[in-house]
């Protein structure tokens, strides 16, 4: 009962699929692949952030002070009180 008489002695821990991996959950070559995938993100996150703040614009002064106007060249240097 069980299922008995495999081949491989009963252990199917190699053989079942597990969401976080089962026995072998650290893959080969991980800290490189996490490296690439970082600097892949970085490398198209910059363009994006850069033309966003060169592209931003606001009708009104806003009320408190906004990070991005730190990097901003659309923003006079109006200081809040």
């Amino acid at each position: 009962m069980g299922g008995g008489g495999h081949a491989d002695g009963g252990d199917f821990r190699n053989k079942v699929w597990s969401m976080p991996g089962g026995p072998n959950c650290r893959p080969i070559h991980w800290k490189r692949n996490t490296a690439i995938a970082m600097f892949g993100i970085f490398l198209v996150c910059i363009p994006i952030a850069m033309t966003s703040a060169k592209l931003e614009q606001r009708p009104h002064h806003p009320v408190r002070p906004i990070p991005s106007q730190l990097w901003c060249k659309n923003f006079g240097t109006k200081d809040y009180e």
